[in-house]
């Protein structure tokens, strides 16, 4: 961990060679095994390393560990910082309070629209005969 966080994702040692717009470099822990990328996707790769502003780089280390909750909020009350309060579940249902174009409403009568199958990624629809138990619940609601 120590290595990770000093270092960065590679060492300066690991880049073998750089030329004709590509980069070879030693992925091997203990042999040495080497890959060779294109730069553009070289720095790409290497940018995915690179932690946001303000981000905590280590979430289960030390204070940042989930056995560590509480200790973790004494050191906050004695810096003065604030506490942070855990967020309140949403439904998805809710992001649409205020939007006119709500998905359960028609956009036509405004009446609330009933789910009678789902399409699954691929196109299909699994249910097309007898409803599934899960849309029974919004079939009786609708009613």
């Amino acid at each position: 961990l120590a290595r990770y966080l000093r270092g960065g994702p590679i060492s300066n040692s690991r880049i073998i060679k750089v030329a004709d717009n590509k980069v070879t470099f030693n992925i091997g822990r203990k042999k040495r095994e080497f890959m060779t990328l294109a730069i553009d996707e070289f720095i790409e790769r290497f940018l995915r390393h690179v932690p946001h502003p303000n981000a905590i780089f280590v979430r289960s280390y030390g204070l940042y560990s989930a056995n560590k909750k509480g200790e973790l909020e004494k050191c906050r009350e004695l810096l003065g910082q604030d506490l942070i309060a855990e967020p309140q579940p949403i439904q998805w249902q809710d992001c649409f309070e205020d939007s006119n174009d709500h998905p359960e409403l028609c956009p036509v009568c405004g009446k609330r629209l009933v789910m009678s199958s789902m399409v699954k990624p691929s196109g299909m629809i699994p249910h097309q005969g007898a409803p599934a138990p899960l849309l029974m619940t919004y079939l009786k609601e609708a009613a």
